[in-house]
């Protein structure tokens, strides 16, 4: 279940409902009717995503990385942010939503179709090359998704990923720990996950409770994050940008935005260590963050410093890990 800026608007939800699949749904509105807008954006955004991809040189390493990450990336500016808009597809026990879209995402989606796109060296590897990136060995269900940052998707993307916050921080780091309660996550879950109405339909009561039976065969799980503490990146009283620190992180590197020990669990029955996600990108020398935005409610690029300086002290949200796409 992709993350967190994000659940913060969830959580809101949680008061007067059921869980929803991942957080606030943007309202679409067009010209054209609903379907077909979606289906021409996708449609769309699909064909520039592969052009990027298959005019890429195969086999180019380091600044071919780079740039292709920079490219792929912005090629989807402007999309719109839609929580919880993908699952396992026509052939899932569970979400039955679309396997891959291209015309809106949330802060995980984004990240994972750019990465997938700069995995790939054409166009046919981009699906193949998204499942390993979003399930669990690549194994397509809503088990073996990676739904938690810090305890699946960052750990079981290492062989593609390269943890690099130590070298960005230029020395030390912190480190988030928690404890994932995916048995009791999966006892939130509702039945908008699963595209019925349990108070009308004895089936779908019957599949919400064999998926909620799902979380039994999990245990909790200690999971570990190390990050660069705002304050590392915000020096002193006066707050002075750490500069150095900021040319030390990649263009085209994933950030993900650190919350220890994050207090969720009454919402969505446990707690988390990340509740964000986005890409790095520099322009004439200056680093934003490229990200598919629950605030502005579309895929957009904001100052990295304007973008963390906006926490304060007293805030949840204490740091970023920093990841590198193996070459």
């Amino acid at each position: 279940m992709p993350f967190i800026d994000d659940v913060v608007s969830h959580l809101k939800e949680r008061v007067t409902g059921g869980l929803k699949k991942i957080l606030p749904i943007c309202v679409l509105s067009f010209f054209l009717s609903p379907a077909m807008a979606i289906n021409a954006i996708d449609s769309a955004n699909k064909a520039l995503l592969y052009k990027v991809i298959d005019e890429s040189q195969a086999g180019t390493r380091s600044a071919g990385h780079t740039q292709k990450l920079e490219a792929l990336s912005q090629v989807l500016l402007g999309s719109l942010y839609v929580g919880g808009s993908v699952g396992e597809g026509e052939e899932g026990i569970y979400d039955k939503d679309p396997l891959v879209r291209f015309d809106v995402f949330d802060c995980t989606t984004y990240v994972e179709t750019i990465l997938a796109g700069a995995m790939s060296a054409s166009s046919d590897e981009f699906e193949q090359n998204l499942m390993r990136l979003r399930y669990k060995e690549g194994n397509v269900s809503f088990v073996s998704r990676n739904h938690f940052p810090s305890l699946d998707w960052l750990p079981n993307n290492q062989d593609k990923l390269v943890d690099i916050t130590s070298t960005v921080a230029g020395g030390a780091v912190s480190m988030a720990k928690t404890i994932i309660d995916k048995t009791a996550w999966y006892q939130h879950i509702g039945d908008d996950v699963i595209h019925c109405d349990v108070a009308s339909s004895s089936d779908c009561l019957t599949l919400l409770t064999r998926l909620q039976g799902e979380g039994d065969a999990f245990d909790p799980e200690p999971a570990f994050l190390s990050y660069i503490p705002l304050t590392d990146l915000f020096l002193g009283e006066a707050k002075r940008t750490n500069q150095a620190l900021l040319d030390r992180i990649p263009s085209g590197s994933v950030i993900n935005m650190v919350r220890p020990d994050w207090p969720i669990k009454q919402w969505i029955g446990t707690n988390m260590n990340v509740s964000h996600q986005g890409i790095a990108i520099r322009k004439n020398g200056t680093l934003f963050l490229r990200h598919a935005s629950v605030v502005h409610k579309k895929v957009l690029d904001e100052n990295f410093v304007d973008y963390f300086s906006g926490y304060s002290a007293s805030s949840t949200l204490k740091g970023f890990n920093v990841q590198s796409l193996k070459q």
